[in-house]
């Protein structure tokens, strides 16, 4: 069979295809680019290798210091490492660029307005810097010396009405309400403390180990705020192997008060303090009162300005006869006596009445009464009355009017008396 040429004169129609193949041309660059034309084998090879000629298979990588690396990713592989605090992945068709969960070597940090360099946080301008642990959690400062704040600069709480701040040499604490310091131990000041503001000691001892006490008030008030007492009242001076104590105390059972000596201690609040009447020595050079009074045991109660005479059941008695020589004194009392002697514990007014040893002293006396008169006894029990001429004598007078009484009837005046041995 011979050999020759298939020529299709009308286009060439492959399969199913609606698009009808009029030509095949040979054109290195496709310059004609027909949808109805084939190219040859050459033509496609000649317009590949010229296309693929002018990519380039060279890639460009700058950094942040706009150093340049450039690689023949035909010849190269492009490696993505990371650095200090960065760590790379790749899976599958995707790299991975991801911080370390610990950072370590950085020198500074800037997290919107917040700065870590070295040791230092610092915030841009005046913002604030705050620590908020979530929920109940502490913030826990651990330092291996001391937790620094500037001079002039303290620590705030709440709506800052309590501070704490120093100047360099000074420490102030201050508060729009209450300081409690609610330690369960001793709380040690050391050097000088200095109260301004009123001082409220609540407790059950105060303990003052000072070597000088000095107090300025000139009022100490003892068991201020109480209602009512039973418990003597005053001041016990210790005196270790010395003796007994020494004390001044004010006796609530007599109203009196009480000097000398006691077992007793400080701690001895309920009830009485027993004391042995002790001596104080003083120089007296005025009294507010008038007369020396001694006190004797009478047969009655006798009340101030009575005149009386050594005899009765006891020591002394009521006088009742006119002009008597047996007259001892006045009955005197606590308002006027300036001195009172033979005051002991269980003797009273009622039993062991002052008598007028010498001065002053209001005197019962009946009728008138000249100013300077001698005073007598009187038929009156009790009584005196004014000496009339030629009775007057060195053993019946009484004393001497210091003032007038122009009524007849009974009253008192003052006289100037002395006791009649």
């Amino acid at each position: 069979m011979a050999t020759r040429a298939f020529k299709v004169k009308q286009g060439l129609l492959v399969g199913g295809s609606t698009t009808e193949i009029g030509n095949i041309l040979d054109e290195d660059d496709m310059s004609s680019d027909s949808a109805t034309a084939l190219a040859t084998q050459q033509s496609i090879k000649a317009y590949v290798d010229s296309e693929v000629g002018n990519v380039s298979t060279n890639i460009t990588v700058i950094d942040d210091s706009s150093s340049a690396v450039t690689l023949d990713t035909s010849l190269d592989d492009l490696k993505i490492g990371g650095g200090n605090n960065i760590t790379t992945t790749a899976s599958g068709n995707t790299l991975s660029v991801a911080l370390d969960a610990a950072l370590t070597g950085l020198t500074s940090v800037q997290i919107d307005s917040l700065n870590l360099q070295d040791n230092t946080i610092t915030t841009d301008s005046n913002a604030d810097l705050t620590l908020a642990p979530g929920g109940t959690g502490d913030i826990n400062l651990t330092a291996g010396a001391d937790v620094n704040l500037p001079a002039n600069i303290g620590m705030t709480f709440g709506d800052d009405g309590e501070k704490i701040e120093g100047d360099g040499t000074n420490l102030t604490i201050s508060s729009s309400g209450t300081v409690e310091i609610a330690n369960t131990g001793t709380m040690t000041v050391q050097g000088a403390l200095t109260v301004t503001g009123d001082l409220t000691v609540n407790g059950s001892t105060t303990t003052n180990s000072s070597t000088n006490t000095t107090i300025a008030d000139n009022l100490i008030e003892l068991n201020s705020g109480i209602s009512s007492s039973g418990n003597d009242i005053g001041f016990i001076f210790e005196r270790g192997s010395t003796g007994d104590n020494a004390c001044f105390i004010w006796d609530e059972s007599t109203d009196k008060f009480t000097l000398g000596t006691t077992t007793a201690t400080g701690s001895d609040k309920s009830g009485g303090i027993t004391v042995t009447a002790g001596t104080l020595t003083a120089t007296c050079s005025a009294a507010q009162y008038s007369d020396v009074a001694e006190r004797y045991h009478a047969d009655a109660e006798y009340g101030a300005g009575t005149i009386v005479e050594l005899g009765g059941v006891n020591e002394i008695t009521k006088a009742a006869t006119e002009l008597s020589e047996e007259i001892f004194g006045v009955v005197s009392s606590n308002d006027t006596a300036a001195f009172m002697m033979n005051d002991r514990p269980n003797y009273n007014d009622t039993t062991h009445p002052f008598i007028a040893m010498t001065g002053r002293v209001p005197t019962n006396v009946v009728g008138t009464v000249s100013k300077g008169a001698r005073l007598v006894s009187s038929s009156t029990p009790g009584y005196a009355r004014q000496a009339q001429p030629g009775e007057a004598t060195a053993f019946n007078v009484i004393g001497r009017a210091l003032e007038a009484k122009t009524d007849t009837g009974m009253g008192q005046v003052l006289a100037v008396v002395s006791i009649k041995a």
